[in-house]
């Protein structure tokens, strides 16, 4: 058991729109932690913290990423980051709380709220929040996310669908991997549309943002995310994919 103090938490990146649910994290962060668990999650090694008011997070330090060949080293956390970011810009979907702390001795990295759920999975819960999930897929496209797997949609207490796990995001080459091929081709509505035109309007021309995005990814990489922007905004659908190239393995 180690208290807050010893691990000395230093938060470096938070919430620059402080939503609110931002800033119940930051209540939970202020509490001491009572229980630190060392987890394997995925092919990362990550530590699941346990605080005094009965909230958890989990860490991914960059020291415990593996890396990988088409990603730079030392980055998913940042990206982890950036896609919670983006989120807010657009208004959807829902992504806990994630911010970029520096935690002695492990170093810099990214920390998320854990969500409690029920347990289900995209597979159980496609026919009841079909349209939630035609918005993760853009959302998906636009911040390039090569994982989407089942696992990576949860339901809470209160039935409110919530994205995770976006660590291998943002690449400047389309490398989409999805099981959302279900909902992947629908025509794009003029309501969202709507909203995508707006956020893309805030990404470009708000300096915080754009000075924020060039901290955590590459000139390229941003480019890239404006070029996506545009693709919906002129075919207003998504681009074609396959289950040969654009499907992740395990599916969950």
């Amino acid at each position: 058991m180690k208290s807050k103090q010893k691990l000395n938490i230093k938060i470096i990146y938070e919430d620059p729109f402080n939503h609110f649910e931002s800033e119940k994290f930051l209540y939970t962060l202020n509490k001491q932690i009572i229980n630190i668990y060392n987890l394997q999650k995925g092919t990362n090694s990550n530590l699941l913290l346990e605080f005094a008011n009965e909230e958890y997070a989990i860490y991914k330090p960059e020291i415990g990423e593996r890396p990988l060949y088409d990603f730079p080293s030392g980055c998913l956390y940042k990206r982890e980051y950036a896609s919670y970011i983006f989120s807010l810009l657009l208004g959807w979907p829902n992504i806990p709380p994630t911010f970029i702390v520096n935690i002695d001795p492990y170093g810099q990295g990214s920390i998320q709220k854990i969500i409690s759920n029920k347990g289900l999975n995209y597979f159980d819960l496609f026919n009841i929040k079909t349209n939630d999930f035609f918005k993760f897929a853009i959302f998906d496209f636009l911040i390039n996310n090569a994982d989407r797997k089942g696992g990576h949609c949860i339901l809470d207490e209160e039935n409110k669908l919530w994205s995770i796990d976006h660590g291998v995001t943002f690449h400047e080459i389309f490398k989409i991997r999805t099981v959302m091929f279900d909902v992947w081709e629908k025509i794009i509505s003029e309501k969202i549309i709507k909203e995508i035109t707006k956020s893309k309007s805030k990404f470009i021309n708000d300096k915080n943002i754009q000075t924020l995005f060039k901290k955590l990814l590459s000139t390229s990489e941003i480019k890239a995310i404006i070029k996506r922007l545009n693709l919906i905004l002129e075919t207003k659908k998504l681009p074609p994919i396959n289950q040969y190239d654009n499907i992740p393995w395990p599916l969950i």
